[in-house]
């Protein structure tokens, strides 16, 4: 791998759950420095703790208590980052929600509460990384994470799947408004993940159909494409267990 993210500074939100950490332990590793993000100080806290007692860390992280729905929390988030090494140079949009549930018992508001945490939520994030990185003129990236959802839905997942569908789009207007700042804008796709998103029941379920791939995998996967410079990009990656099924007929 390059050493292109060496004092890079990179912002993970909803960096405190299991796919968050990972990420951010693979960018402090190839040497960013990492701020990971969320609403749960406490939280937050004490995975920075378990971040800082990995020895093979190069980069140094910090925590920041912050809504992504809160345009101000934001907007302090990365004045805070900018102010502490000059700068944003990775936005990495990885909080997100699901709430399941059939369709025709779904509530408006549980439906609209998840699409604006995992699309209302990036947008606002990547609008403040765009004009900090266009201020600076030396590019940057914004990796989104995104779902298998987003092309092959489960049941009784309207607003997961509708808000990843959403997320993709989001992301190719991005990738397009933002490449003539030397912005690149890409969005991975994970298959199944042991989080907290699933219940021990469709835990067990999943795990004797489907399989699953653990955290680390996805962020090998957000490690390679922010690896790439700016002038490369790799708008699209889907990362599933092999077992999986997302294409053919079995």
């Amino acid at each position: 791998m390059s050493n292109f993210l060496q004092n890079k500074t990179a912002i993970v939100t909803g960096g405190s759950g299991t796919i968050g950490k990972a990420i951010a332990k693979s960018l402090l590793i190839a040497g960013c420095n990492v701020f990971i993000t969320g609403r749960n100080q406490e939280r937050l806290d004490a995975a920075a703790a378990e971040l800082t007692s990995d020895d093979a860390n190069h980069g140094e992280v910090q925590t920041f208590s912050c809504d992504v729905l809160n345009e101000n929390d934001v907007a302090g988030l990365f004045d805070v980052a900018e102010k502490a090494h000059g700068g944003v140079d990775l936005l990495i949009n990885n909080a997100g929600i699901a709430v399941p549930g059939a369709t025709h018992e779904m509530s408006v508001k549980d439906f609209d509460y998840v699409m604006r945490v995992n699309v209302t939520g990036p947008f606002i994030c990547s609008k403040a990384a765009i004009n900090k990185m266009k201020a600076r003129r030396k590019g940057g990236r914004i990796v989104n994470i995104g779902s298998l959802s987003a092309s092959s839905p489960r049941p009784d997942s309207a607003p997961y799947s509708t808000s990843k569908s959403a997320l993709l789009g989001l992301s190719n207007s991005l990738a397009l408004d933002c490449r003539k700042d030397n912005i690149a804008v890409g969005i991975i796709h994970p298959g199944n993940v042991v989080s907290t998103l699933l219940s021990p029941e469709e835990i067990a379920t999943r795990e004797n159909g489907e399989g699953f791939i653990d955290a680390e995998t996805v962020a090998d996967c957000v490690l390679a494409m922010s690896s790439l410079p700016y002038h490369a990009n790799i708008l699209e990656m889907t990362v599933l267990p092999t077992r999986q099924p997302l294409v053919g007929r079995g």
